[in-house]
């Protein structure tokens, strides 16, 4: 690796009451930090070992590590597909035995507080990083800083989330397929409600506005500002009472459909002509709108979610500790996630949006129409209409613990017509009851 040097200056003739022990100390801690400095600009330099990431999103990954050897091409780059289900645990696995981790960890958004509590990152707002998370947008700057006050990753994309919807339905049912005037019609849940109510009766119920449970419970859950921990005490009750109650409503009026959200079958109705509305973050687009529907160009539009916009997903990229090429996994994290450069291929080649706010002060950043999206400038209206309306996101240590029983009661709700919301939410104070013992549920 390439380090800066440093000499310090000493003035002469100090005066004899001065602790000149003190000079080489100053000199030595100023020395070390500028040695620490990882000259960003040296693309020829590395360590000489090998950077590997374990990921879930592998594709993805790998088109970053390529692009990044286009500007760094002696740092190699070893991509490990790991499924999401197995992920954490296997993180744990090589923590509890002692076995070699990666150089770096994609962190999931609603295990941020799990992997802080592992002790394994580097401090990315330190020395020899430096970075300062006031350079990201306000509502998720704070996201991946632990409670010691340490910066463990660095957000991929800001996943703001809209409503994707097909067009020829939405003006077949709702008489235009503009997204202002569709954000317009749609302003709360209970006008979900009655648009699915609309379709069922004039479709003879073969259309439905949304195609899954899970996807609505997801969304319903996203869409809920409440804090899920405070003061010791998880707030399930609050967290989770309008999600169960909109579910039920969903169910009874056949708002949406039962298909298993990530499914084959479910995705199969993105091509269909009888599912209307998909909850949308950024990364809906990629990872299930254009693959399973790729003749649907122009058909497509996204409008503004009932109550606003919200957040749903992300990932960070952190460091282990343990890792022998830090400096070069610092480039590839930096160059990806905190460059012009990496945005614009992040947004080109992912659709990734990175949380860094200076790179859309240029207004050719976001680009223009979407031919996809029937000419819609959808990058505008992520980034420059919800992302601006979101709120600050809180973490907890069993974001995760609540989601999965989320999905569970999503589930069961779809399946069981007769489960009110009541029980439903006495059978999730029961499980969390059951999963999480080291705090009070109410």
């Amino acid at each position: 690796m390439k380090r800066r040097g440093m000499s310090l200056m000493l003035s002469a003739f100090m005066a004899a009451g001065m602790l000149m022990s003190s000079v080489p100390a100053m000199a030595e801690e100023a020395e070390t930090e500028a040695e620490a400095a990882i000259d960003l600009e040296d693309y020829e330099a590395s360590t000489g070992n090998k950077v590997t990431i374990w990921t879930w999103d592998y594709d993805n990954t790998l088109m970053m590590a390529d692009a990044f050897n286009e500007i760094y091409p002696n740092i190699e780059i070893e991509v490990v597909n790991v499924a999401y289900s197995d992920y954490f645990t296997k993180i744990q696995q090589a923590v509890a035995s002692g076995s070699e981790l990666p150089d770096i960890v994609a962190q999931s958004c609603t295990l941020l507080k799990n992997y802080g509590q592992l002790g394994i990152f580097e401090d990315l707002s330190a020395a020899p990083y430096n970075v300062d998370s006031n350079v990201f947008f306000d509502y998720i700057k704070d996201r991946a800083i632990m409670e010691d006050g340490s910066l463990i990753g660095i957000e991929e994309s800001v996943s703001p989330s809209g409503i994707a919807y097909k067009r020829d339905l939405a003006e077949k049912y709702f008489g235009t397929d503009d997204p202002d005037e569709l954000g317009e019609m749609f302003t709360t849940l209970d006008d979900y409600v009655d648009a699915g109510i609309k379709v069922q009766e004039e479709s003879d119920g073969e259309d439905f506005l949304f195609h899954s449970p899970g996807a609505v419970g997801e969304m319903l859950y996203f869409m809920n500002t409440e804090k899920l921990e405070s003061d010791g005490t998880i707030h399930f009750t609050d967290k989770m009472s309008s999600v169960l109650e909109y579910l039920t409503k969903f169910r009874d009026n056949k708002v949406m459909d039962t298909f298993q959200n990530g499914t084959p079958q479910a995705n199969a109705t993105y091509a269909d002509k009888h599912h209307i509305f998909y909850p949308c973050p950024n990364w809906v687009i990629n990872y299930y709108i254009k693959p399973n529907d790729p003749d649907g160009s122009g058909n497509w539009g996204i409008m503004m979610p009932a109550g606003g916009g919200y957040s749903c997903g992300g990932t960070s990229l952190g460091i282990t500790n343990t890792s022998d090429a830090k400096e070069d996994a610092w480039k590839f994290i930096h160059w990806c996630l905190m460059t012009k450069d990496g945005a614009v291929m992040m947004k080109e080649k992912l659709n990734f949006f990175i949380a860094l706010k200076e790179v859309y002060e240029d207004p050719d950043f976001l680009g223009g129409p979407d031919e996809f999206f029937g000419g819609q400038n959808i990058n505008d209206f992520f980034y420059n209409k919800i992302a601006t309306s979101i709120s600050t996101l809180d973490v907890s240590v069993y974001d995760q613990t609540v989601i999965d029983i989320r999905d569970l009661l999503a589930t069961a709700i779809s399946d069981d017509p007769d489960l009110t919301a009541e029980d439903a939410l006495e059978e999730g104070l029961e499980e969390a009851s059951m999963k999480i013992l080291d705090m009070e549920i109410d």
